[in-house]
């Protein structure tokens, strides 16, 4: 009786299985590899085993469907090997979407491109895509289960949270914790104020010529337009608000420890992973100073023995990334962006970003 040849067996047949459940068992990589190979006498090499096995895990990995404990405990491996194996595979990912951008495909493969973007995202997050919209949020706590949960009941995003009514939301209750609830519920109050201020901001028309305003329904810009009209200028420093105005442009990066799933750079808001944010929040912390690799490590991979500093290069290369997608395509911004963070050769990695640039809230 020969347990392992069994488990290859079993693996090789969940992999054509899939192969074609998604009816790909047409495309050559796949008859030459698995479905030609079905029929001979030696099935694999222990190299086509280990390969199908990171493949079914990575499948199992990003359905969801599958805790934490029961990957470890099938795959024989622990979470920070399965987080590991899925980063790298979201870096490979990540990477042949830029290939693939700078190829064209953006506009001749778009469909194809987006697919890839979207397996990145599930990669890192270990989710189906319905449930990238909440992953997206990230709120301490909203783990892939309770995504998962969420997706089951039909809240896959804010917008359905939103319009949760009294009973529904009492409802949630079963599904999650109490204390996850409540941080759910303030980060829709936050979206809420932050749509409402949008919806009320003054259009650029109205703010050049109060005399044609008087006919406007806004309580929000009649009370703006009496108060420029009740309060004479002030000649003590008539330059006050564009000092102001030019303070405000000075800061290069904004960092709220209330707002873990965004950075605001040059005053375009960007999303960051949790990783991501953890990491820019620890270098901020040490401004214009070396933090070495070995305290990051520490520092964002607790507990982790095998960390290693491509982890910390990764997430780099991503923020840039992410801040290049939203930027101006110019030369001063390129340059900005590719500077964000400086390496210093033996010793560690730094926020090349002044402290009158920097707000920490």
């Amino acid at each position: 009786y020969n347990h392992e040849w069994d488990q290859e067996e079993i693996c090789w047949h969940r992999i054509l299985g899939l192969i074609f459940d998604q009816r790909e068992g047409n495309k050559e990589i796949y008859r030459d590899k698995f479905i030609l190979k079905e029929g001979e006498e030696e099935t694999s090499t222990l190299e086509d085993h280990l390969s199908c096995k990171k493949t079914l895990l990575l499948y199992d990995w990003i359905k969801g469907n599958k805790e934490m404990k029961s990957l470890e405990q099938e795959y024989f491996l622990y979470e920070g090997d399965v987080l590991r194996l899925a980063e790298g595979f979201c870096w490979l990912a990540d990477s042949l979407a830029a290939i693939a951008e700078s190829a064209g495909w953006k506009k001749k493969r778009k469909e194809d491109l987006e697919k890839i973007i979207l397996l990145s995202e599930r990669l890192i997050e270990g989710i189906e895509e319905e449930g990238l919209g909440l992953a997206r949020l990230y709120i301490p706590g909203l783990s892939r289960y309770y995504i998962k949960r969420l997706v089951r009941t039909g809240y896959g995003d804010m917008e359905n949270l939103k319009k949760a009514s009294e009973e529904e939301l009492v409802e949630l209750v079963r599904l999650l914790p109490g204390r996850l609830i409540k941080r759910i519920q303030r980060r829709m109050d936050e979206e809420r104020v932050i749509q409402e201020v949008k919806n009320c901001e003054p259009e650029p028309a109205i703010l050049s010529s109060p005399l044609k305003t008087t006919n406007t329904t806004s309580a929000s810009h009649n009370l703006k337009l009496t108060s420029v009209v009740s309060s004479p200028p002030k000649t003590e420093n008539p330059n006050s608000n564009l000092n102001t105005k030019n303070q405000k442009l000075k800061i290069v990066l904004e960092i709220s420890q209330h707002r873990p799933d965004r950075i605001i750079f040059m005053g375009k808001e960007f999303k960051v992973t949790t990783i991501g944010f953890s990491l820019l929040y620890l270098l901020a912390e040490h401004r214009e100073k070396v933090v070495s690799y070995e305290e990051i490590l520490k520092d964002l991979w607790k507990g982790e023995k095998d960390a290693i500093y491509t982890r910390i290069n990764y997430h780099i290369c991503k923020i840039r990334k992410d801040i290049s997608k939203i930027m101006d395509k110019k030369e001063d911004n390129t340059k900005k962006i590719e500077n964000i963070f400086k390496a210093i050769p033996g010793r560690g990695l730094m926020l090349n970003i002044k402290e009158e640039e920097l707000e920490i809230n």
